[in-house]
């Protein structure tokens, strides 16, 4: 007869007990992300489902920025777009004579710059310098990066059309420091296209991919991380972008 009080008993308790336990926390921890869209935002990241922009972490973060930028009512020369590796820029050091404005958003998507064109558009730049699509590229076809790209082109055209719109390719990596991120070859292949929207929008593309690379990777003595750079690696961004600046 099976019964408790036996140590077989006791251990068949306690493991029960323990699964009980582990699938009450599964469920509970499951319910909360649920309800915070955890799920769906990883997907979003992924690429494998559609997030709506009110459902994004930090829609109304950029909402607020939005508003901000707006109200300034400012007007500067220069606007620098991009995600993280633009935000690690000081570019102003080195066109001390431009008024500069850094737009670079650590983690940034071409999901997510669609939503901060606004800002361009309220600074009422004479030029703006975009780079953007190595977050997220990884997971990427060619066809969804070639998507998501024009339809980030179309509407910075529209909203500042007297603008000078410089398309800067997407920087080389170093895989070894940073594994996991996209190959190099998708790299070039998403370089090309953004070269043919260039083209295709009458904006001038600048490969500032062939000036960092070596035999595919970013040269570890210019990365800290193998895709951010060190500060005085802009250096070499700066001098190619110069004349363009100038002009």
């Amino acid at each position: 007869m099976f019964s408790f009080n036996n140590k077989k008993g006791r251990l068949l308790l306690f493991s029960t007990s323990i699964i009980f336990n582990i699938i009450l926390c599964f469920l509970i921890v499951y319910i909360g992300y649920a309800k915070t869209n955890f799920f769906k935002r990883v997907g979003a990241r992924l690429n494998i489902c559609h997030i709506e922009d009110k459902d994004r972490p930090d829609y109304w973060c950029i909402q607020g920025w939005n508003n901000t930028i707006e109200k300034l009512n400012l007007n500067v020369d220069i606007v620098f777009f991009g995600n993280s590796i633009t935000r690690g820029s000081s570019f102003h050091n080195y066109f001390k004579d431009k008024s500069v404005c850094n737009l670079g958003y650590p983690g940034d998507t071409l999901d997510g710059m669609l939503l901060r064109v606004k800002q361009i558009k309220d600074l009422h730049p004479k030029k703006v310098f975009i780079m953007a699509g190595i977050n997220g590229l990884h997971w990427q076809s060619q066809d969804v990066f070639k998507e998501k790209y024009t339809k980030l082109l179309s509407l910075t055209t529209n909203a500042v059309p007297n603008s000078e719109i410089y398309l800067q390719s997407i920087l080389p990596v170093n895989h070894k420091m940073k594994p996991g991120v996209a190959s190099s070859n998708k790299i070039i292949e998403a370089n090309k296209i953004i070269e043919e929207l260039a083209k295709d929008y009458h904006c001038t593309y600048i490969d500032l991919y062939s000036i960092y690379a070596k035999d595919g990777e970013m040269p570890i003595e210019l990365t800290r991380d193998g895709v951010h750079l060190f500060p005085e690696s802009y250096e070499i961004w700066a001098k190619k972008i110069q004349p363009f600046i100038e002009q």
